[in-house]
């Protein structure tokens, strides 16, 4: 397995792994915003790298073609954050602001 697979599989579990970190601390200390900044950072960074990650592995499976299985793993699991942090976000915006029906 390339080092490149790798590392996009490492990068997409641990922007997973501190984004549960970030979510599990905001969700425990509701009424602080001490981690709104970091946590708007993290997102940025984490996107931005992400992203790189996932156009790599793309450009990279035309490029190698025999490992297209494991560059398909590794692309879902970096895809795999996207939905997880939406669920993330739409938790704490109706934990920090909720909503009367």
């Amino acid at each position: 397995m390339n080092i490149f697979i790798i590392t996009s599989k490492t990068l997409a579990a641990s922007s997973f792994i501190i984004g549960t970190i970030l979510f599990t601390l905001q969700i425990s200390f509701r009424h602080s915003h001490a981690l709104v900044y970091p946590g708007i950072i993290f997102i940025i960074v984490a996107v931005i790298l992400n992203t790189m990650s996932l156009l790599g592995l793309l450009i990279y499976l035309f490029v190698n073609p025999k490992e297209k299985h494991e560059i398909i793993k590794a692309c879902g699991m970096v895809l795999l954050n996207i939905p997880i942090a939406i669920l993330y976000f739409f938790i704490i915006i109706n934990i920090e602001f909720p909503t009367e029906f």
